[in-house]
Order: C-alpha cells, then sequence, then structure tokens
C-alpha cells in the first residue's frame, strides 16, 4: 500500500519494565471525562532516529530514563482521523535506568504511574497496548529478563 508523506505521521514509544521485571510505566492522561491509560509515545523528529525518539519520549512524559532492549517489539499502525493522518508507531521494550523529571507541558494532566504486568492487562486503554504488552511478556518468557542496576520505583512518579 502506498501513502502520501504529508498524511503519515511517524512515532515511537516504550514498554519500560521496573528492575524486577514485574511492573511497567504507564501514562494516565486526566484531560477526558474518564483517564486514558497508555504506554509513552510520542512523534520522531526531522533527523531522529526512531530509538533516541522512543528513549526522548519516554523521558519527556514520565522524567524515566530507559535503556531499550535490542529488539523492537512492534510497528503499530493506525489511522487517526482526529488529525486526518496515518499514524506509524514503532514500539520497543526498554528497562529502567533512573528516574529524574517530568518534562511534558501540562504535565498536571498527566501522570506517570507504574503497575504490576497483570494489572496493566486490565487498566490499558487500547487493545493495542494489550497486545503489545502481551508480546513483551512473551519475550521475557523465551529471553529471561535482564535489567540495569537501578532503584525500585515507588506507584506514582
Amino acid at each position: 500500500m502506498f501513502y502520501d508523506a504529508d498524511k503519515v505521521m511517524f512515532s515511537a514509544g516504550a514498554v519500560v519494565f521496573d528492575q524486577a521485571g514485574q511492573r511497567v510505566l504507564t501514562v494516565v492522561d486526566r484531560r477526558g471525562a474518564k483517564p486514558t491509560v497508555y504506554f509513552p509515545k510520542g512523534r520522531i523528529e526531522a533527523g531522529e532516529a526512531q530509538e533516541d525518539a522512543a528513549r526522548r519520549e519516554v523521558e519527556e512524559e514520565t522524567g524515566v530514563v530507559c535503556r531499550l532492549w535490542p529488539k523492537m517489539m512492534g510497528m503499530e499502525v493506525r489511522d487517526s482521523p482526529a488529525i486526518g493522518k496515518t499514524k506509524v508507531i514503532y514500539w520497543y521494550a526498554a528497562s529502567l535506568v533512573s528516574i529524574g523529571v517530568q518534562r511534558l507541558e501540562g504535565h498536571e494532566m498527566f501522570t506517570a504511574s507504574w503497575v504490576s504486568i497483570d494489572e496493566a492487562s486490565h487498566v490499558l486503554s487500547f487493545e493495542q497496548d494489550k497486545q503489545l504488552l502481551g508480546i513483551c511478556r512473551a519475550y521475557i518468557e523465551q529471553e529471561g529478563y535482564d535489567h540495569p542496576t537501578s532503584p525500585q520505583p515507588s506507584s506514582e512518579i
């Protein structure tokens, strides 16, 4: 299928696991009537590598510095009628390295939160995020979980 370049937006994001590999980092968006819970992601800037964009977006939205795993977990393509574009999202899995300061504009409406993997399956707002979590879980079961030495995060950042 061919897409007009002006009608495609490229994004990158990551499923970030805590030190023990038992919890994942989510963003809770409280702008609507009901909170929306999702994995951190955002637009790839001109000239930016997708891996760099994923790390930058995680840090901007949550304050968390992460280390991407060597394998991309998936690529999601979805139509976004609200912006009139097709969105391509490159997804990675990552490990917590350190926790800093959230830098997202309007951050008072967004909260970064660590939730157990089982809880994430229930609280994530988008089916695609739940599928992505399943892919990451399968990867951990097959490859094991390797993480840097870092502090264990509390529930809220």
